[in-house]
């Protein structure tokens, strides 16, 4: 072969490769598509409700002076004839008598610490556990701001280190911390007076200590014919408190929590709803007992709930700011406007390089301009990570947002 032949496969092979090149580029820069990932999203939406909690309460009142020293924690269980307050005359007298228990709590386990028969038989390593356990444990309730927990996991923590501090030498005994704290305890005792007075339960019930001047206004049995104007009234709070009064009883755990939300197809009678407080993160499993449209143009709803249970965070207020909370929904997020119809089939076109296909989708969630479709690993589905066409294929395909949308905004999961 002469040179004159080499140098001309040489340049056909030049023209041929810099028109490999140009064709690249063109596609790259004038056949873009309009695309979108397909990619894993979730959905949990909540609702704001701001409510109100309903009881047939009973007042209880106290006509005498003094200062009162609860026995129960709001919300506790209490039997007819157990005092439920005694009646001090000074704060200081209270305080004192409040001590000499803390202290009496204090002597007690460190005489359990010392005595042979616990130290004897603890394991250190299952001590040290629980100590790291329990501190844990009061670092979680102080973010969670369940303070009610914390005297009982304090206790516990305490009597754990001591046990630890016995048996692993660090303390031989703790008869000097016993006898300091008994010579503090005499010294108190005459400023821990007994009581003037004491306040007993008239019946079985549920103790709260404080009473809002709306126990005679709201009763179970009317809930439901509560107005959005009384709700608001309530949560206003302008009411009184009754004269005298020094707390109240309900005979059931039960009760009703009523506000006013926008409205949903969600909230219909009869559904059960999850309630959690925005103040303690508590979640309450209610029934939906009421819904009445109300508003001007009737797009708000009067929502009555039926809750079994009870705990301080539900007794501690009158009004409550709450969310209602609803199913979780994973999937494939889909814009509404790439969805296109093949006969009964719903779906996408995806692109992969210069390949389009149509893929269906199994929506299990519908928002306002994109749905979820189920994640799957079916080829005929849409994937993650496929790449959505955006734009029209063929005029034949009928684009979602010429249908109609389904009531309500979520589908069976």
């Amino acid at each position: 072969m002469n040179s004159l032949t080499v140098k001309i496969l040489a340049a056909l092979v030049s023209v041929l490769l810099i028109t490999t090149i140009c064709s690249q580029v063109y596609y790259f820069v004038h056949d873009k598509h309009d695309t979108e990932e397909a990619v894993l999203a979730t959905i949990n939406e909540d609702i704001v409700f701001e409510g109100i909690v309903i009881r047939d309460e009973q007042v209880i009142t106290y006509n005498g002076g003094g200062v009162l020293a609860y026995k129960y924690a709001d919300g506790s269980k209490v039997s007819v004839n157990n005092t439920i307050a005694e009646v001090f005359s000074s704060e200081e007298a209270i305080a004192a008598r409040n001590r000499i228990a803390a202290i009496d709590e204090q002597i007690e386990q460190l005489e359990r610490a010392q005595n042979p028969g616990t130290a004897n038989y603890v394991d250190p390593e299952t001590l040290l556990t629980g100590i790291e356990s329990g501190y844990n444990e009061l670092m979680d309730c102080i973010g969670e701001k369940d303070y009610s927990s914390l005297a009982k996991i304090k206790s516990d923590l305490t009597l754990s280190t001591n046990l630890y501090n016995m048996i692993t030498g660090t303390e031989a005994d703790y008869n000097d911390g016993i006898r300091q704290l008994k010579a503090l305890k005499n010294s108190l005792k005459n400023s821990a007076s007994a009581p003037d007075d004491v306040i007993k339960a008239q019946k079985t019930g549920y103790f709260v200590s404080y009473a809002d001047g709306y126990e005679g206004m709201l009763s179970t049995e009317n809930a439901d014919k509560l107005t959005e104007s009384d709700i608001n009234k309530v949560l206003e709070g302008t009411a009184r408190p009754p004269e005298n009064a020094i707390g109240k009883m309900f005979d059931n755990y039960s009760c009703k929590i009523a506000g006013v939300v926008d409205r949903d197809a969600r909230i219909s009678e009869d559904a059960e709803l999850s309630l959690m407080l925005n103040s303690s993160k508590n979640v309450y499993h209610c029934i939906v007992e009421s819904v009445k449209l109300c508003g001007e143009y009737e797009d708000k709803m009067l929502v009555v709930l039926d809750c079994d249970r009870l705990d301080q965070s539900l007794v501690e207020s009158r009004t409550l700011s709450a969310k209602l909370i609803f199913d979780e929904y994973q999937g494939i997020k889909v814009p509404r406007s790439a969805i296109r119809f093949r006969g009964d089939d719903k779906g996408v076109y995806v692109i992969l390089g210069k390949d389009i296909s149509f893929k269906k989708i199994n929506v299990i969630y519908e928002g306002d301009d994109y749905v979820l479709s189920e994640n799957t690993s079916d080829e005929e589905y849409l994937l993650l990570y496929d790449q959505i066409l955006l734009e029209v294929v063929s005029n034949k395909d009928v684009s979602d947002s010429g249908k109609s949308k389904p009531n309500g905004r979520t589908a069976e999961k």
